[in-house]
């Protein structure tokens, strides 16, 4: 996967999220998974309300320590070391490089599971409350979430489930060593059924690839060629190339995706494309694509879509990708 290391805009922070909305949010995901049924279901909703509630008390706490850089009664004013100096600042590098990222690029209405510390990093990154989903206090899993940041934390509460069972895809990764974060895809049918899903999702982008290469209308440069004959392309992508081709001939220039240490089987979400006929034209034809770009609905409207100079414009969908677009060859 092509990535050019496009430094993502800074985002203002928040100096205090707000742990109640977050937790609260919690438990109604929590309770929507988990029904208390029965005769005694008032009393033992009750009861796991207050199991509940301690849990997100002690997860809050857990996210305070986090955030206060690891202070305790016990030592609190103490100078850390060096050392421990060191690791923390690496970490908490980490965590904000994929707290941008994941403001940046993940779809504004997927819903992230995360550790307490990594949730207290994405709020201040300016994703709200209602899309965030607590790990280690009221949700015992990631299920209900589209995406599970996969810090170390996270790592050893799940084991090999986390990817064998809940979450199998990298879409992309930052840090190294212990100390990385993987942001992965959730498998709501579970793993089995993702992964024959994404391999049936990638036969019909190959199909829908080597259709737009037969395309009279559409221009493609060699190394944007390769992609679409692998089904390496977004399948929103696909379909968006193809409709605007109906309009006026289009020059596909390069595919590429803003996503470090994604999996290969990730499909790339970004492109450079250009209208073809007379110079003189050339920014008018853009206004026009543009202006049919942004008029799209979901799950065709990109993330973002804009003039790359007089020349070129540039489109780029959020992830994760949806399977299952493209049906059949």
């Amino acid at each position: 996967m092509e990535y050019h290391g496009t430094r993502l805009p800074t985002r203002a922070r928040r100096s205090e999220p707000s742990w109640p909305t977050v937790m609260a949010t919690t438990l109604r995901l929590w309770f929507e998974r988990h029904p208390v049924a029965g005769k005694k279901g008032t009393r033992g909703r009750r009861v796991a309300v207050a199991a509940v509630i301690g849990a997100v008390a002690l997860g809050a706490g857990v996210a305070v320590a986090v955030v206060g850089h690891g202070a305790t009664s016990a030592n609190v004013g103490a100078p850390p070391s060096a050392g421990s100096a060191g690791v923390l600042g690496t970490s908490a590098a980490t965590r904000e490089q994929a707290a941008n990222w994941i403001a940046a690029q993940v779809a504004a209405s997927a819903v992230v599971a995360c550790d307490p510390s990594m949730c207290a990093a994405l709020q201040a990154d300016g994703l709200p409350a209602a899309r965030l989903l607590v790990l280690g206090t009221a949700a015992a899993d990631p299920l209900g979430s589209d995406v599970v940041v996969a810090t170390s934390a996270v790592r050893n509460e799940f084991g090999s489930r986390l990817q064998s069972v809940y979450a199998p895809a990298v879409i992309a990764s930052f840090g190294t060593g212990a100390g990385r974060i993987d942001v992965r895809a959730t498998a709501p049918d579970g793993a089995a059924a993702y992964e024959s899903a994404l391999a049936a999702d990638h036969r019909s982008r190959v199909s829908a690839g080597a259709q737009l290469l037969r395309n009279s209308r559409i221009t493609v440069a060699p190394g944007a060629r390769a992609a679409l004959s692998t089904g390496d392309v977004d399948p929103r992508l696909l379909m968006l190339l193809a409709a605007l081709a109906v309009q006026q001939p289009v020059r596909i220039s390069a595919f590429d995706d803003p996503s470090p240490g994604a999996n290969q089987a990730v499909p790339l979400r970004g492109a450079q494309i250009a209208p073809l006929g007379p110079s003189a034209r050339a920014e008018s034809s853009l206004k026009s694509m543009l202006s049919f770009i942004d008029a799209q609905r979901q799950p065709f409207l990109p993330l973002r879509a804009s003039l790359t100079g007089t020349s070129a414009l540039t489109i780029e969908y959020a992830t994760p990708s949806p399977l299952g677009l493209i049906s059949g060859p």
